[in-house]
């Protein structure tokens, strides 16, 4: 199949994790609005969740990181009016984050202390029915996740990592690295090159210093 058409196809699992308008406006009222800039670190794995952030504008990079080869491996991002699933449930649980979070460009944030959405559980049904859409949302792009490291090879993988970026920004030019793919992927860079390569000699894409164009 040609790239065109796996980048015009839908996925199997459509986003439900905006949050609803009311709900959002109780957020901005309880909230602290910041402004962060790209690359913060905004959780470590460890850590202990006091704040949730909740995104108004940016995104956040939620992964998991390997400490011995530094490797990473992308768990989703947080986009506009979402919030980190992993994050709630580490605050509800009272246990330590399994995960890491970074701004990958300059975010405007609303951070909402974790006791505050505690007690919403119980007060808020609306919050508690958000909350589960979100698990369930995370739950089902986790399960993609598997069937694709389990069935798909490493250029349909590519694939669909590129369709999720063009989908995401908008556009068919990406600013991202074969290094990033390969990390995004868990791979290495000379696969990734070599299949990028491939994929532009058969006119599929636009290869550029730090940057993928899809034709």
């Amino acid at each position: 199949m040609a790239l065109q058409k796996k980048f015009t196809k839908k996925p199997k699992t459509e986003p439900s994790s905006i949050i609803p308008d009311s709900l959002f406006q109780t957020i901005l009222e309880y909230g602290t609005i910041t402004k962060v800039k790209a690359r913060t670190q905004l959780v470590t794995c460890g850590d202990e969740i006091t704040m949730i952030p909740f995104v108004i504008e940016g995104r956040i990079r939620v992964f998991k990181e390997d400490e011995v080869t530094g490797r990473e491996v992308l768990i989703y991002h947080v986009l506009n009016r979402q919030t980190c699933i992993m994050s709630i449930i580490s605050a509800l649980r009272n246990l330590p984050s399994k995960v890491d979070a970074i701004t990958c460009i300059d975010s405007t944030l609303v951070f909402i202390p974790a006791t505050v959405l505690k007690e919403w559980i119980y007060s808020k049904s609306e919050w508690k029915n958000y909350a589960l859409d979100v698990f369930m949302n995370r739950y089902n792009e986790l399960i993609e996740s598997i069937e694709s490291l389990t069935f798909d090879n490493v250029e349909t993988r590519i694939v669909k990592l590129l369709n999720k970026h063009c989908k995401r920004e908008g556009k068919t030019k990406i600013q991202i690295t074969h290094q990033k793919i390969a990390d995004l992927l868990g791979t290495t860079r000379v696969v990734v090159s070599r299949l990028l390569k491939k994929l532009e000699n058969e006119g599929q894409i636009l290869l550029d210093r730090e940057c993928i164009t899809v034709l």
